[in-house]
């Protein structure tokens, strides 16, 4: 339904955790990339909604993960349902009253993310850091690489991502458009190269800035 990015370093962690039918396509990547439950030590879930959140409960049983979660959508987490979808287009009227369960399994955050939180802890080059806007709670994962993990921010492609997904484009549903415009445009002006998205993807910092309008196509250095 939505995908799941493993990043190793000394630990292995996962961006995202899926929905609740996604488990036996999860474990056969995961035993594709040589990787066991046991190998994951944290799960950062990008935000609340059930395509990225559904399994992240199961996942922590069975390896015993933490889950890393944003501070504006633990009510979410904690309920185990979606918040009122804000369609940005026709489309997204029709998804949302046709093809997306809301519900999932309840749980509550191991760890609760405020601010920038650096993943050394894991032996990873890189941070969280909460940029709301798709909702309350969104966070994205920054590599020092220039490689970022932004959940539903950018959509890549059609179809949620099955036709053209190196395209990116608006996602269907955004809790605050305009700041989640302003959030890409914070990424640009950084060193993000490019994008890993929670459907299609990955895209290019010269794709996102072209359907932005936001001209930002050069990366800028990396804080050192």
């Amino acid at each position: 339904m939505s995908n799941v990015h493993a990043i190793r370093g000394a630990r292995t962690i996962l961006v995202d955790a899926g929905g609740k039918g996604d488990l036996p396509r999860l474990e056969a990547a995961l035993a594709a990339a040589r990787l066991s439950w046991p190998d994951i030590a944290a799960v950062v879930v990008t935000h609340g909604h059930s395509d990225h959140t559904g399994l992240a409960a199961e996942i922590r049983r069975r390896s015993g993960a933490r889950i890393l979660f944003g501070r504006g959508d633990v009510a979410m987490a904690q309920a185990g349902r979606n918040d009122e979808l804000q369609p940005t287009n026709f489309v997204a009227t029709l998804l949302k009253q046709f093809a997306i369960d809301p519900v999932y399994e309840g749980f509550q955050a191991d760890q609760v993310i405020d601010g920038v939180t650096r993943l050394e802890a894991w032996g990873i080059a890189g941070q969280v850091r909460p940029l709301p806007g798709h909702t309350p709670g969104s966070l994205v994962v920054e590599l020092d690489d220039g490689r970022s993990f932004v959940g539903d921010m950018v959509l890549g492609g059609f179809l949620g991502g099955a036709w053209m997904p190196q395209r990116a484009g608006e996602h269907y549903f955004h809790a605050d458009r305009l700041r989640n415009l302003d959030n890409i445009r914070t990424l640009l002006r950084g060193p993000a190269r490019v994008f890993y998205l929670g459907h299609g993807g990955p895209v290019t910092r010269e794709s996102v800035a072209e359907a932005f309008g936001t001209g930002e196509t050069t990366p800028a250095a990396p804080a050192r």
